[in-house]
């Protein structure tokens, strides 16, 4: 009976996410930034390889996995940089295969800051195998008698200001809300269709405490806000996390819901991020569920693996360069 009633409640979610489409989400964003922002591209100032993989509510059959590799660099002439970001995600009999080349302009500020503005186009295809549904023994439904495949291709922005101890960025990853159906291409926003919504995303971190401190302080908040979500409710992610001697990353968050149905929320998450060497970070993030999907889940992994190629180390004035975000 629970893995009826938790069935259920999946497709109930994955019904919400089809009438107002969006991205999958990560608990560590702070490490994640090109996936929401191509102004981002180039912030190391190095070229960065970064993967993350994420298992959603486990124990529940058909339940979200999604997995993103990004790769990003300035040029030698840093007023410019690229990135690439190819995800894939999975939920229940569907699947979403990206690819999103960045490109980003970026403008020196006084002290060592910077001033970015990014574009994106994102080449996306729909999957959704109907051959692995259950179906109930009485009939047939010809809703599952083919596979459906949609290939989506979208554009966004962003615009992404950073220094050593800050970052600030507001991005809409879509711009064209497109149809999640073969006969119409951009659709409006009251065409009762699933489609691929435009959403937009603010996010910011500072850090505080002074170089040589041994603990050092880190809020940081993501806001995503689209049209179609019930009552226009944005979701918020709410993270604290404390740094130790400039390699280990402990913090904890909360993830409030996007159907406005929970008011405790959607998620407590608690992550961790170590930097090996100078160079290699990896990092585990874990969400307990607070949502009514509590019950039938004992909650959310995501891991990630993260590498700096130095290809000028002359760049930094010591071996132990540290990147806050």
């Amino acid at each position: 009976m629970k893995r009826i009633i938790a069935t259920a409640l999946l497709v109930t979610a994955a019904f919400i996410g089809a009438n107002a489409q969006q991205d999958a989400a990560y608990s560590m964003y702070m490490f994640n930034g090109l996936y929401v922002n191509p102004a981002y591209a180039g912030s190391h100032e190095v070229i960065n390889v970064m993967g993350i993989y994420r298992h959603q509510w486990v124990g529940i059959d058909g339940a979200p996995r999604t997995a993103n590799i990004s790769v990003h660099t300035p040029f030698r002439r840093d007023q410019y940089a690229v990135g690439l970001t190819i995800s894939n995600d999975r939920l229940g009999l569907s699947n979403n295969f990206s690819v999103t080349p960045a490109f980003s302009y970026r403008l020196r500020l006084p002290k060592e800051n910077r001033l970015c503005f990014g574009v994106q186009a994102s080449f996306n295809y729909f999957y959704q195998n109907n051959g692995k549904a259950v179906l109930p023994s009485t009939g047939v439904d010809n809703s599952f008698a083919l596979n459906e495949n949609l290939f989506v291709p979208n554009i966004g922005f962003g615009i992404y200001a950073y220094g050593k101890r800050y970052f600030a960025g507001i991005s809409a990853p879509h711009l064209m809300p497109s149809s999640l159906t073969k006969q119409v291409g951009v659709v409006k926003y009251n065409d009762a269709i699933a489609r691929v919504y435009n959403f937009y995303v603010l996010t910011g971190g500072y850090v505080f405490g002074k170089d040589a401190s041994v603990v050092k302080f880190r809020p940081t908040i993501l806001v995503k806000w689209q049209k179609g979500l019930p009552k226009n409710i944005p979701q918020f992610d709410a993270n604290l996390a404390l740094l130790f001697i400039d390699r280990l990353w402990l913090g904890v968050g909360y993830r409030t819901e996007t159907s406005g149905q929970h008011k405790a929320g959607q998620a407590i998450v608690a992550f961790t991020q170590f930097k090996v060497t100078p160079q290699l970070q990896i990092g585990y993030a874990y969400d307990a569920e607070i949502s009514g999907l509590k019950r039938y889940t004992s909650g959310t992994h995501e891991i990630m693996i993260g590498y700096d190629f130095w290809y000028d180390k002359k760049r930094f004035v010591t071996p132990r360069f540290i990147k806050y975000f």
